[in-house]
């Protein structure tokens, strides 16, 4: 285990993270990473000769790690990331919370303020929230709510109400077609502009069950991308490739999800989950349709030698089903790409009415934090999605398109941390840097 014992900040992988510290009351998680790994001793057996190739591959990193430790020692020692943070609490104290976070995968980075009074248990609270990323991707929001702004299993609070209004631009989002067969070198760009007003009821049914019911309101325009590298869609495809692209879609929503979710008691990272998701939309657009959205995912992380590693297995379903006529706008069909689901290709590469994608990742810690409260792990992962108009009809083993490759991973607490992945597919190689929790 690397460490330096005058080190007060682990390395500066994590300071990005660290500095600006989202409050874990605040943050929403991501239920499917591992949070944290405990340290363990671990034993000689099989799994070291199965190791062997893969800790060759991370054997740089642990060079990487002493030597950003040792920076960070030095800007510690000089007080700079001290006075950073004194700064940083000076503003939580008058209810300011500063971040660094992204918008969604392939949106960049950005700096992110919660203004307000925080999300606590068996607590009313409001907040305003707002970012902007440096690819110009921005989100402004109000929520108000009683309870957790997020409730998960395990929490004392087993009721949680909450409303949100926001406003959400982006103007390079990235089009290449619908169905498998799509091909990236017809990629595009368009611009896409938001307004949504809704709110969520939460109920824990019982220690490891959530159910929520969700209602909401929604107006999306799309228009052509302002990207000089990529031809906006409407110069590359036909109207009827696009459905709904450079018109405003309004649609009224009713959605309900139960939620399955058990872990470890603890902090180990043994998780195991069920996700069912049902959401009708009704249109109020001449010519959209009016559809079903339907989601259901199950999974485990099982961690074994002593809690050191860790396999990863998750297999899922989406699907948009329209009733009677009219046409699901493209935005809203179901995409693979990117992170989590496909990272050898391009955020949201493929799109089609239907989406299924099975994920493996073996998780291999390197480093644990002061206080086990931060992780730095590096993992393998293979994942394989297709999309189909109807998966029951064009489902073969062969279609799946893959995605293989190594990642970096750094996870807190609080449900915040980075990834770095290195990925191949048959589309090429591709190298994404996301962060796990957005705002």
């Amino acid at each position: 285990m690397l460490r330096t014992p005058h080190a007060s900040i682990v390395s500066l992988i994590l300071t990005l993270i660290l500095v600006f510290p989202t409050p874990a009351y605040g943050q929403e998680t991501d239920a499917d990473s591992i949070v944290v790994i405990e340290r363990g001793t671990p034993s000689v057996d099989g799994w070291d000769v199965a190791e062997f190739p893969f800790k060759v591959i991370t054997a740089p990193l642990y060079v990487l790690v002493v030597g950003l430790e040792q920076v960070s020692q030095v800007a510690d020692e000089l007080r700079f990331l001290r006075w950073i943070g004194y700064v940083n609490q000076e503003l939580n104290r008058r209810s300011v919370y500063p971040t660094v976070a992204a918008l969604g995968t392939g949106s960049g980075t950005g700096a992110a303020l919660l203004i307000g009074l925080p999300s606590r248990d068996d607590a009313h609270w409001a907040h305003a929230r707002g970012g902007v990323t440096l690819k110009g991707y921005w989100r402004a929001l109000v929520r108000a709510g009683y309870g957790p702004e997020i409730l998960m299993p395990g929490q004392a609070q087993n009721f949680a109400a909450n409303a949100v209004g926001s406003m959400n631009h982006r103007h390079q989002d990235e089009f290449s077609g619908i169905g498998h067969d799509s091909r990236e070198e017809d990629r595009s760009d368009y611009e896409l502009d938001q307004l949504l007003v809704g709110a969520e009821l939460n109920l824990a049914a019982t220690r490891s069950t959530i159910l929520r019911l969700s209602f909401d309101w929604s107006e999306v325009e799309t228009g052509p991308g302002n990207n000089a590298r990529l031809p906006d869609v409407d110069s590359t495809f036909t109207p009827e490739e696009v459905p709904r692209f450079g018109t405003k879609d309004s649609y009224i929503s009713v959605g309900g999800a139960a939620e399955w979710f058990k872990r470890n008691p603890g902090l180990l990272p043994g998780r195991r989950w069920l996700h069912l998701r049902f959401r009708w939309n009704e249109s109020d657009s001449d010519g959209a349709a009016d559809f079903a959205e339907i989601e259901a995912r199950v999974g485990a992380v099982i961690p074994f030698h002593y809690d050191t590693r860790a396999m990863e297995l998750e297999i899922g379903y989406q699907t948009a089903r329209p009733s009677g006529g009219g046409e699901i706008p493209f935005y809203r069909l179901p995409t693979l790409g990117g992170t989590p689901s496909l990272p050898a290709y391009r955020t949201g590469r493929f799109r089609d009415r239907d989406l299924i994608l099975g994920r493996v990742e073996y998780w291999y810690r390197l480093w644990v934090g002061p206080r086990e409260t931060s992780l730095l792990a590096a993992s393998i992962f293979l994942h394989g999605g297709m999309v189909a108009h109807n998966v029951t009809d064009d489902f073969t083993f062969g279609r799946l398109r893959p995605s293989l490759g190594i990642a970096l991973s750094t996870l807190t607490l609080t449900g915040s941390g980075a990834r770095l992945e290195f990925a191949g597919g048959d589309e090429g190689l591709r190298v994404n840097f996301t962060f796990l929790a957005g705002y």
